[in-house]
């Protein structure tokens, strides 16, 4: 049975659960991402995520993580490094009803990795017209049960494990410079919590698979410390091996950077993302996704 405007108790289920609760501490890539930290050190990152649907439903969390950078990689060398981090997201929701669905909450704990190679390391000043670099990073976060048993309110039906693997890249040639992750994919285990449906078979809710295709940030440097572009991601949720209806959006919209505050290591980033194309079972909705970063 695929869920779609399922009730429960006379209510309706809120719209995380609808959509099977993929991919919460997932973030946008942003232009310069995927490259390396400060090698040895310390950073807190924020990615802030506010999405507003057109039936005036809000959730906005951010997965606040602390990341540790390695002085080298498996070359011994500053051409690889690794990342390691721990977080959580802290969110709030708010639907147009009201309810016990507003409030606050924090869903998926986790922790990952990622691994920094410079295939092709640059032979010219940076952001000069033969200035060429060109870095791959494959990703692996972890998901913990976040312990919630409510039906709805930010961070309810995550609690169960869940797992992402992505593999980002960092182009950049003179000051034009793209970075991508042409395919990520997520599995969400089944909740330990149950949903009775009235059916005295209470359910452990299973998310499955989900997608993230073509998320890709390219920009150009307009001064020696503002990247301005575009965004653009593809996102189909609950594909296979999932209790919950298949979904699909596609957004698209301006793109930023700055790193004028570099020397004191903090640099941010933001994507506004309109919704070009979504299926049936969706509602139309914009989203501000940022990246606040740092490093120490």
């Amino acid at each position: 049975m695929k869920l779609r405007n399922l009730s429960c108790s006379g209510a309706l289920f809120p719209l995380g659960l609808t959509l099977g609760l993929a991919a919460t501490a997932h973030a946008d890539q942003f232009i310069g991402f995927a490259q390396p930290g400060v090698p040895g050190s310390w950073a807190v990152e924020s990615f802030p995520v506010i999405n507003r649907t057109a039936e005036d439903d809000v959730r906005a969390g951010s997965n606040t993580v602390l990341a540790y950078f390695t002085e080298t990689g498996f070359t011994g060398t500053h051409r690889d490094q690794f990342e390691f981090w721990v977080g959580a997201v802290p969110g709030y929701s708010s639907t147009d009803g009201g309810g016990s669905d507003n409030g606050w909450g924090i869903a998926s704990p986790n922790i990952g990795i990622e691994y920094y190679y410079n295939v092709i390391e640059p032979t010219k000043p940076y952001a000069s017209s033969d200035y060429v670099t060109f870095w791959t990073s494959p990703t692996l976060m972890v998901e913990f049960p976040n312990g919630n048993h409510d039906v709805d309110g930010f961070g309810a039906g995550f609690n169960r494990y869940a797992y992402s693997l992505s593999l980002a890249n960092y182009l950049q040639i003179g000051k034009f410079a793209v970075t991508f992750t042409p395919a990520g994919i997520y599995y969400a285990e089944k909740d330990r919590n149950t949903t009775d449906f009235g059916e005295g078979d209470p359910k452990h809710l299973r998310g499955g698979v989900s997608l993230w295709l073509g998320d890709i940030a390219a920009g150009y440097l307009v001064t020696d410390t503002l990247w301005l572009g575009v965004h653009h991601v593809y996102n189909i949720n609950n594909r296979t091996a999932s209790d919950f209806e298949e979904s699909r959006e596609g957004k698209v919209g301006p793109s930023m950077t700055y790193t004028g505050w570099a020397k004191e290591g903090i640099y941010v980033s933001a994507n506004l993302n309109f919704d070009y194309y979504h299926t049936d079972n969706l509602p139309y909705s914009n989203s501000l996704t940022m990246a606040l970063v740092k490093s120490f």
